[in-house]
């Protein structure tokens, strides 16, 4: 099945506690809108996000599916070779990083250069959202997941780029429909305008979620951040890590996403139309045709 993730499902459900049984569970009665092909491994990731908890793993993934179906935006035409991702990933830096000691994965993102012209949104939103589900493929359920966003290249001019409708399915996705535990999210080298993108993005935000919002200054002390959050062995060395540069990071998940590119173009089908009951259609009409 090339929509089925790339992790060990069996090492995930003994590190996460997680029960066949409950993935069992969550096949019956099926859910509407939610594929009938989904595998193990994608329940396991919703199953650990919502603690175990059966009926509100089945709610999540409705949410899941609803949105991806809703907002062909930013969930279709998800190849990585084409030409409005390569565009992004030439303009921007997208790459997971090593889980850390806590267990958590982490999500990197900044705009490479700093002309606005370049960005994209919805395109941005695309390939960031790939990005996680990147990272889900190949680590898996985890005990939470972390954001570290760098706004090093980030200027006014980019706001004139922000589509409101998108920033409220973003927001959406993340509190809502998301198959992970958010714990973090981390903003380094914070702009001096970020009022202004906290009065954009602000409505549509929740409360527990703001409470994870952590900004850091480009002249902040980062040992407290070391210590508790992400360690210099899980880091860029742009970020005073002990890792590759952010663009060296980069170009290997560039990489990646090429080699993920099967399960990108598999799970979208998977999404518009069971690909099993597409295979016995097609048998169907060659048989009838060979009658014929």
């Amino acid at each position: 099945m090339e929509h089925d993730m790339g992790y060990d499902l069996e090492e995930a459900l003994e590190r996460e506690g997680l029960s066949r049984e409950d993935l069992k569970a969550l096949r019956n009665p099926p859910i509407e809108g939610v594929p009938t092909t989904i595998t193990d491994k994608q329940l396991a990731c919703f199953l650990d996000a919502c603690d175990k908890n059966i009926d509100e793993t089945r709610k999540v993934l409705k949410i899941y599916y609803d949105i991806r179906k809703t907002s062909p935006e930013l969930f279709s035409n998800r190849d990585p070779l084409s030409a409005p991702i390569q565009q992004c990933l030439q303009n921007q830096d997208y790459f997971p990083l090593p889980t850390t000691p806590s267990g958590y994965s982490v999500v990197f993102h900044r705009l490479k250069n700093s002309r606005a012209s370049n960005y994209q949104f919805d395109e941005a939103i695309k390939t960031y959202f790939m990005t996680i589900d990147s990272c889900l493929y190949s680590q898996g359920p985890r005990p939470g997941i972390i954001f570290l966003f760098d706004m090093k290249n980030v200027g006014l001019m980019h706001l004139t780029r922000i589509n409101m409708s998108s920033v409220r399915k973003f927001f959406s996705y993340l509190q809502e429909g998301l198959p992970a535990k958010l714990k973090a999210i981390h903003v380094v080298n914070v702009v001096s305008f970020f009022d202004k993108i906290m009065y954009i993005i602000k409505p549509f935000i929740h409360a527990e979620i703001l409470n994870m919002l952590y900004l850091h200054t480009s002249n902040a002390n980062f040992e407290k951040f070391y210590e508790e959050w992400i360690p210099k062995s899980c880091l860029p060395s742009d970020l005073g890590g002990d890792l590759k540069s952010i663009d060296e990071l980069h170009q290997d998940h560039v990489k990646e996403f090429e080699r993920q590119r099967n399960y990108f173009l598999s799970e979208e089908r998977q999404r518009n139309g069971d690909p099993n009951k597409a295979e016995e259609s097609t048998e169907k009409m060659l048989r009838s045709l060979s009658i014929d």
